[in-house]
């Protein structure tokens, strides 16, 4: 029974110990806004969700292939893109905390017809099996507003009080059970 015990201790107090850490993995979802330019034909909307915020300083970049980029779909002319048809990789920069490319490419059905978007702060739509395109501005905002970075001296990210009383209560818990069943 010690010995079951002794395993189920020493599973659990990892666990304890890299909670807190787990409490700063909040993605953050981001509405996409494509306005077309004078004589091109479509823009539209949609979202992202990446796992951290930008950097305010030099280059924060997500993608399906490295990680980071959890979510992308879009509706342009009423057809919807997303994820899940995806040709090759979706990737996402940020420059100085602001969007600084999006490139995704989808086929759409089994035809050879393609619809692709790349940009950078400008998009261009190619559709009709690439011989037409649309062209305009795309934004980013953030649905909530983002922390700013830490300052540089603090490099830790400070954990949410309750989870610090969960944490601490649960570890002197398992502390206080282990003294007593093995000692």
């Amino acid at each position: 029974m010690k010995n079951i015990v002794r395993i189920i201790v020493s599973a659990l107090f990892p666990l304890v110990l890299s909670a807190p850490v787990a409490a700063f993995a909040d993605p953050i979802t981001y509405n996409l806004t494509l306005t077309p330019n004078e004589g091109s034909l479509y823009g539209g909307t949609g979202t992202f969700m990446i796992e951290s915020a930008p950097s305010s300083t030099g280059l924060s970049e997500y993608s399906i292939f490295n990680g980071g980029l959890d979510n992308l779909s879009f509706v342009i002319d009423g057809q919807t893109f997303s994820l899940d048809h995806l040709l090759g990789n979706a990737f996402i920069v940020f420059q100085n905390g602001e969007l600084y490319d999006l490139t995704f490419s989808e086929q759409i059905g089994a035809s050879s017809n393609r619809f692709s978007l790349h940009t950078t702060s400008n998009y261009a739509f190619y559709y009709n099996n690439g011989q037409s395109v649309s062209y305009g501005t795309i934004t980013a905002q953030p649905t909530v507003p983002i922390p700013s970075d830490p300052p540089a001296v603090s490099s830790v990210p400070e954990p949410k009080p309750f989870d610090l009383l969960g944490t601490g209560l649960l570890g002197g818990g398992l502390l206080l059970f282990r003294a007593r069943f093995f000692h």
